[in-house]
């Protein structure tokens, strides 16, 4: 005991023989004692914050390490339809679609492409202008908010969402890309559109979200070559590639069925193309960065092929026509476990698509939306699929599991549609008119009609129609 004693003491002199003005047996020792040990404790805490500051010390190293927030990339292709996808005919897509969350039945908006494709990115029917109270923030604003560049790389014009204007872009996208012919009636070549876009990301160090639109591969706007099936060498009639949309329109009526294979062959040379331009596309993405960037690709409506005698631009409200390939894919590092992938088979719509890649960042939609997240691993919430437009025409659908009703207001009428036993026995089955009218019809028409008084859906003309009553049509 007596030797540790003399040990503390013989250390204490040490010290106080080295601090200047230290003198033995003064009545200043206890507070020299005490300035000793709080000079100590400014010491270590210099040292710990000079060590957290500079990168070195354990402080630094027990800090987590934040994930790097990976690309978005948006593909939506004008025109292409869940039919048109096939190991054949689209080989990318059909190997993309295998390796990614596929939403089987899934629904635009509206039967517009520039409707449809403003749905998707801002997640409702009929977005406000930024500026005008009610607005809520798209999918654009959202990320930026985050610390994201965001871009919009337009195939046509229609897709521009009024970059032209002297408005703001409604979606809210930073740039807005002019591509060279844009403005031509088949819009720019897909080509050119993919070279763009990932010239602007490869510019770019931080997270990006970039959308893309290829203009429809429908037939028979551009002069693809290539591709299996294509058009027959030695047809002679009106359809020809390059042919305009008022002259397609102008013909319809006329063409027979020769002269509609050689539109469907026109057609899937194109379908061949946006394939390949979505492969160019996705591939460049992925050699962006170290990490692998979350990629949604989608129709955003079927071609009219001459189906119904419609042909070209004609606004359709059929479900089968409205039903678009919709596919997601996250990446592991994303998700936290494997690669994301199977078949949803819930009705869903690209209203959803927002809000579902908020979810799959980990981030959380806006209330206010009319579109929900359908991240895998949590329930697709139930809820009804619409589609609405007013443009041309004023009609809106329904959905309710197999059932569906089409409200037209000029005239009034509501049409019943099915799937099934009456609809076919496709996987998933395909929607055809019904043959009888049920309650569960009649409630659908109630609600669709009340949905769209609340939504202010417009005739043409002006008015806001009401069809709670529309007889129903065969």
């Amino acid at each position: 005991m007596h030797e540790g004693s003399r040990d503390e003491g013989a250390d204490d002199e040490a010290v106080a023989a080295e601090v200047p003005g230290h003198h033995e047996g003064s009545l200043d020792e206890p507070l020299d004692r005490r300035g000793l040990i709080a000079v100590a404790v400014l010491v270590i805490v210099g040292t710990v914050v000079m060590a957290t500051r500079h990168g070195g010390g354990q402080s630094r190293a027990a800090e987590p390490t934040a994930r790097p927030r990976p690309d978005v990339i948006l593909v939506a292709v004008d025109g292409l339809g869940a039919e048109d996808v096939s190991s054949r005919r689209t080989p990318f897509l059909e190997g993309f679609k295998a390796e990614s969350v596929v939403y089987r039945d899934a629904y635009a908006p509206s039967p517009w492409a520039s409707e449809a494709l403003r749905g998707l990115l801002t997640g409702q029917h009929r977005p406000v202008d930024r500026r005008t109270e009610g607005w809520v923030p798209g999918i654009a604003d959202e990320l930026q908010r985050v610390g994201y560049r965001t871009a919009l790389v337009p195939g046509h014009v229609r897709h521009a969402l009024g970059a032209g204007e002297e408005s703001a872009v409604p979606t809210g996208y930073a740039e807005v890309l002019t591509v060279a012919g844009l403005e031509d009636p088949a819009g720019a070549e897909g080509s050119s559109v993919a070279a763009a876009a990932l010239d602007w990301l490869g510019r770019s160090e931080r997270p990006c979200l970039l959308v893309v639109t290829l203009a429809d591969p429908r037939a028979p706007h551009h002069h693809y070559q290539g591709g299996s099936g294509g058009p027959d060498p030695s047809y002679e009639g009106p359809v020809e590639s390059g042919l305009d949309h008022d002259d397609l329109l102008r013909l319809g009526p006329d063409l027979d069925a020769a002269d509609r294979a050689q539109l469907a062959a026109l057609h899937a040379t194109e379908v061949a193309a946006a394939d390949a331009f979505v492969h160019q596309l996705i591939e460049g993405a992925r050699a962006h960065r170290d990490v692998a960037p979350v990629i949604v690709i989608a129709g955003l409506r079927r071609p009219a092929l001459g189906e119904a005698g419609r042909f070209g631009l004609v606004p359709s409200m059929e479900p089968e026509d409205l039903r678009v390939p919709l596919w997601l894919h996250v990446p592991a590092a994303q998700a936290g476990t494997p690669a994301l992938r199977g078949v949803v088979g819930a009705p869903v719509s690209l209203l959803d698509v927002g809000p579902t890649l908020l979810c799959a960042l980990g981030l959380a939609p806006r209330a206010g939306l009319d579109g929900s997240s359908i991240y895998p691993g949590s329930a697709v919430p139930e809820r009804p699929i619409r589609a609405v437009t007013s443009r041309g025409i004023c009609a809106a659908v329904g959905f309710d599991g197999d059932r569906a009703v089409i409200l037209e207001a000029e005239p009034p009428a509501a049409l019943v549609r099915t799937r099934g036993a009456e609809g076919g026995s496709e996987e998933g089955g395909r929607w055809t008119p019904s043959k009888s009218v049920t309650g569960a019809d009649a409630d659908l028409r109630l609600g669709l009609a009340r949905w769209m008084k609340r939504a202010g859906i417009e005739v043409p003309g002006g008015g806001v129609p009401d069809l709670e009553a529309a007889p129903f049509t065969p």
